[in-house]
């Protein structure tokens, strides 16, 4: 794989997967999510309304995550932070959302 030039810079994405949209379920909430506020903000909303909810905590470590690369990115690094999810019904139909997204 080539080096970028300066003027290219490498894409990283931090990717969060909710399979069995807890999200939309427990929290209504629409996916894709984009960016670190919004991944954030869904991510509280999410443990707000369940505790327990083991996606919120994947949701917090992928923000954790994102603001690590960050840190110590190189100026040739473009960082991006997304959840997406899946089905409730789970199974076949749960992985195709997940790729349609």
């Amino acid at each position: 794989m080539p080096k970028p030039t300066e003027k290219e810079s490498e894409r990283i994405l931090v990717l969060c997967v909710d399979r069995d949209d807890d999200l939309g379920v427990k929290g209504g909430i629409k996916t894709p999510v984009l960016g670190r506020k919004e991944n954030l903000d869904a991510a509280v909303s999410l443990a707000l309304r369940d505790p327990e909810e083991p996606d919120a905590n994947a949701m917090f470590e992928a923000v954790r995550i994102y603001d690590h690369l960050k840190e110590g990115s190189k100026t040739s690094e473009n960082h991006q932070i997304a959840t997406i999810a899946g089905s409730e019904l789970g199974g076949v139909g749960a992985d195709r959302k997940l790729v349609s997204e």
